[in-house]
């Protein structure tokens, strides 16, 4: 999921107020903190799904020929390849 920076720091602050008006959780340090680590998670999530779109991608390319003998259908296929990357690398898609 493509998500701008601005989406980002959005999501972020309304995770924060969800924390802060949550009475089970007490936040121990200063929010900015917490709204900096939210914010951090978002981006490294980005980042992963990044790196396991271009390892489908480039698998998808190296596999082309077979793909389009076989008449897959290569936006399942990619879909299929994609959940399964991320499964063995421990990433909830």
């Amino acid at each position: 999921m493509r998500l701008s920076p601005n989406k980002i720091e959005f999501l972020a602050e309304k995770l924060l107020e969800m924390i802060e008006r949550d009475s089970r959780l007490h936040i121990q340090t200063n929010s900015d903190l917490v709204y900096r680590a939210i914010a951090d998670t978002i981006y490294d999530d980005m980042r992963t799904e990044d790196q396991i779109e271009t390892e489908v991608e480039e698998l998808l390319k190296q596999h082309l020929g077979e793909i389009r003998a076989m008449e897959m259908d290569y936006g399942a296929l990619r879909a299929k390849m994609k959940r399964e990357i991320a499964r063995k690398q421990g990433f909830v898609l």
